[in-house]
């Protein structure tokens, strides 16, 4: 439903066959709208090309963002299209398959069999988190189960929490938990993740440390209720948090054979002249998918700003080097 409202309320593309841009963006989220304002307001001539299946499709809530705290993230998305379609930047509801380089022009293929080019590219595609395979996981997420304390974490203050942290690097994420609530239990679902030092750290403060392995999650529409445990127990809880691994949503980054590192995050560089430079000439990465950025819209919104005033300043050295 949304999406047909934003085809309605926004300009969009009939055919793009042969149309020519001079950015193609890849992604309608925060970074992607973000990088289209400030290209749309230095006169560019833009293409939006997003699917509508955002990372934070599952969360009621936005929290953080300044001006906007509290937002639905399908608001927040809603008023960055009508925003950005002031400048002229045009819509397609669809996603980007293929992407090809000649001279000075991409070339890129839409799933509905459009081809558009263009001069520069910018890759918004942001993250999809790797949930484990627990009875109630997914049906929680963003409602009960969360990632970030930052985004979800004054709202489940001083209430009875959980931390699921199955690698001891990921410890350090559940002293964030309990500057919450001192109501806290860390599971580890089964894995070793305590050195003898740490744990005594941990329980000298009254945090309750579960080694069970977790069979399921169990709430209701309005949340998470309880844990259920191998052993039979039901540890009552009223959220949990777990900062899952992440993998690159989009395909396009191996088929454009760009370097990721250790965490699958696009390895982007800076330069003098801005940042979310690739390995790819002429294509750019902005917002979760790239190594600068943090995973949260207030970040993501920050750098597709930057990324979209690093582009323009490419475009505009350019022309002006083409013109002398």
């Amino acid at each position: 439903m949304i999406a047909v409202l934003l085809a309605l309320s926004m300009q969009t593309t009939d055919d793009g066959n042969g149309s020519d841009y001079d950015v193609l963006i890849i992604g309608g989220g925060p970074a992607g709208l973000s990088a289209a304002l400030q290209l749309g307001r230095s006169l560019r001539s833009v293409l939006i090309c997003d699917n509508n299946e955002p990372r934070n499709e599952p969360a009621v809530e936005a929290h953080g963002y300044l001006t906007r705290d509290g937002i639905p993230p399908q608001k927040l998305r809603r008023l960055g299209r009508e925003e950005v379609a002031k400048y002229g930047c045009e819509f397609q509801e669809s996603q980007v398959t293929d992407i090809t380089r000649d001279e000075d022009r991409f070339t890129s293929t839409l799933d509905t069999d459009v081809t558009v080019t263009s001069r520069k590219i910018v890759l918004a595609t942001g993250v999809s988190d790797m949930l484990p395979d627990t009875d109630g996981f997914e049906e929680l997420w963003g409602n009960g189960v969360y990632h970030c304390p930052y985004c979800h974490g004054y709202e489940v203050r001083d209430k009875p929490l959980g931390v699921l942290v199955t690698a001891p690097e990921q410890l350090e994420h559940t002293k964030l938990i309990y500057n919450l609530s001192t109501d806290l239990v860390v599971f580890t679902n089964g894995q070793d993740v305590f050195d003898e030092e740490t744990r005594s750290e941990f329980v000298e403060r009254g945090i309750e440390i579960e080694g069970e392995p977790i069979t399921a999650l169990n709430g209701t529409d309005d949340g998470l209720e309880s844990i259920s445990l191998a052993d039979g127990r039901n540890v009552s809880r009223h959220a949990l948090f777990y900062a899952p691994p992440t993998q690159q949503h989009s395909n396009l980054v191996n088929q454009l054979g760009l370097q990721v590192n250790e965490s699958g995050l696009v390895e982007t560089t800076q330069s003098q002249y801005g940042t979310g430079f690739t390995s790819v000439d002429g294509l750019f990465v902005a917002g979760d998918a790239s190594s600068e950025s943090a995973l949260s819209i207030p970040c993501a919104v920050a750098d597709g700003s930057m990324v979209g005033g690093t582009v323009n300043l490419e475009l505009s050295r350019e022309t002006f080097e083409e013109r002398w």
